[in-house]
């Protein structure tokens, strides 16, 4: 088999898996590496190359120190453990800015595919706000869930409403989590305000948005602030419907979280709309009754032209949530995708790293995790985001 048929076999069989499993939650929980406590000989074993090794064990070390004192993350005194691997020497990231895609694939290029998705890591925690948040919601990630409920239930802990945005086929694969049924649940259970936007389980981004702000709109301000939380393909409808309220809309919504946003599209979108992969893709989608309408709106091109014109009100906190997977933790549900976007860089089977982060956010990263984030499933997870946002609110937030 030569290259472009092995690629447009391989384009094929990653894009028609991710129909299914590409937006959704997984039924098994991987690995985690913040939280396995794995041996040396395994994160060895996770990692393609020696330098991605190392800076993978400095990086869990900086994240374990940083958990352990929250609040030194954020000062200058704290050993930056990552920056003392020679390997990064000589390795010059944009200034004041995360490195782009095109920095990420040179860097891959010329070490390893893991090295690059891990300076990416890196680099997501440097400026203090994020620092500090990827600290707290680690140490109240260690505190357990028992802790997060206790604290969550004290009177005008949580004073927000929440709003979810849901992804891919969620009506179609209730199953899979992507309707967040279980996070819903569990505010109901903490009596926090929830209700989740409407949206088309396969609608372009455009009239998933109109969606959303009818029901941002609908929610208002009478029940507190809101905060909008999105998912994979929602999180392209959830910026353009945050730019399109109007100011006074916008003030009643305090937060965003962008979890693994596919915010400038995907190119395994690319792939669904050439010959002969389409053909086939439109046919399932048909036989399914799903719209083809979503899948043109993920087109990188397209989905970058968007994401340029599109502006947040100042007074909205983002934070983006961020797999970072290395070689040997990205689970099977994308492991094609995975591997036929290598050639653009890393990714995290779905979507290019570089493509899932909202400038200016504060930034927590799923190390480890692929774009399914299965083990932030688990209750622990949900109670420990929930107060991680509140507390990057009160702190960080706009006044």
């Amino acid at each position: 088999m030569n290259r472009a048929s092995w690629w447009v076999r391989a384009a094929m069989l990653a894009f028609v898996a991710i129909l299914v499993f590409g937006c959704a939650r997984p039924i098994d929980l991987p690995i985690d590496l913040m939280n396995s406590d794995s041996p040396d000989s395994e994160l060895a074993a996770l990692a393609d190359s020696d330098a991605a090794r190392r800076l993978l064990a400095n990086l869990l070390a900086r994240r374990s120190a940083d958990a352990r004192a929250p609040g030194a993350a954020a000062s200058a005194h704290l050993t930056d453990l990552a920056s003392s691997d020679p390997q990064l020497e000589g390795v010059t990231e944009p200034a004041a800015r995360l490195p782009d895609q095109a920095f990420l694939k040179k860097l891959a290029g010329t070490t390893s595919m893991d090295f690059a998705a891990l300076v990416f890591a890196r680099a997501l925690t440097t400026d203090s706000r994020s620092r500090i948040a990827q600290a707290t919601f680690d140490r109240f990630l260690q505190e357990g869930p028992d802790r997060s409920v206790a604290a969550l239930r004290q009177p005008g802990a949580f004073p927000y409403t929440v709003v979810f945005s849901p992804s891919w086929l969620y009506k179609s694969h209730p199953e899979t989590g992507s309707d967040f049924a279980r996070q819903r649940r569990l505010l109901d259970k903490l009596g926090i305000r929830n209700r989740m936007a409407e949206s088309g389980e396969s609608d372009s981004v455009e009239d998933n948005a109109a969606a959303i702000i009818r029901a941002l709109r609908e929610t208002g301000c009478d029940g507190g602030p809101v905060v909008l939380v999105s998912d994979s393909k929602s999180g392209a409808e959830a910026v353009k419907a945050l730019a399109g309220l109007m100011p006074e809309e916008a003030s009643c919504v305090v937060a965003w979280i962008n979890i693994a946003g596919a915010l400038r599209g995907t190119p395994l979108a690319d792939s669904g709309l050439r010959i002969p992969v389409k053909w086939i893709a439109r046919g399932i989608f048909w036989l399914s009754g799903w719209s083809w309408d979503g899948v043109e709106s993920l087109e990188t091109t397209h989905s970058r032209q968007r994401l340029e014109t599109l502006r947040l009100a100042e007074t909205i906190t983002v934070l983006n949530i961020v797999a970072v997977p290395v070689s040997g933790s990205v689970g099977y549900q994308v492991l094609w995708g995975y591997h036929v976007l290598t050639s653009h860089g890393p990714n995290d089977g779905v979507v290019l790293l570089a493509d899932t982060v909202w400038p200016g956010g504060i930034n927590i990263v799923g190390l480890g995790a692929d774009h399914l984030l299965g083990r932030w499933q688990d209750d622990a997870y949900i109670l420990a985001m929930l107060r991680t946002l509140d507390a990057t609110i009160r702190n960080h937030g706009p006044k």
